[in-house]
């Protein structure tokens, strides 16, 4: 089985834990999806790093946002969001909890779950 690649968006000074059970679950037996980059740090936004993150954003199957209960607001999120947007690739935002509301433009939200990821990955 090939794994999709993920790049993961996230609220870097806040959801690192859900961060850390998405990368646990993708190295899990059966898993159809690995991590292939990460969520830049905001202090980290410049045109250098942006330009990096298009490239890594490139070479993925899909943007994966993590949604938290700040990830709404994160400029990092939103940088990453419209880089992937501009590459024409699919976007998932997962909800780590039900009230938590996706960046504007992400889409529509999916409850978090490794299944869940799975199948939208198919």
């Amino acid at each position: 089985m090939t794994k999709k690649k993920i790049y993961i968006s996230y609220d870097f000074a806040n959801d690192r834990a859900f961060k850390n059970e998405l990368v646990a679950a993708s190295q899990g037996e059966g898993a159809n999806f690995k991590i292939a980059n990460w969520s830049m740090k905001p202090e980290n936004i410049n045109a250098k790093t942006l330009k990096e993150i298009k490239f890594h954003i490139s070479k993925c199957d899909a943007l994966v946002i993590l949604v938290g209960e700040n990830t709404a607001t994160s400029e990092s999120v939103k940088q990453e969001l419209d880089l992937a947007k501009a590459l024409d690739k699919p976007i998932i935002p997962l909800l780590a909890h039900p009230q938590n509301t996706p960046p504007q433009g992400a889409g529509e939200a999916h409850d978090w779950s490794p299944k869940t990821l799975s199948e939208l990955l198919k």
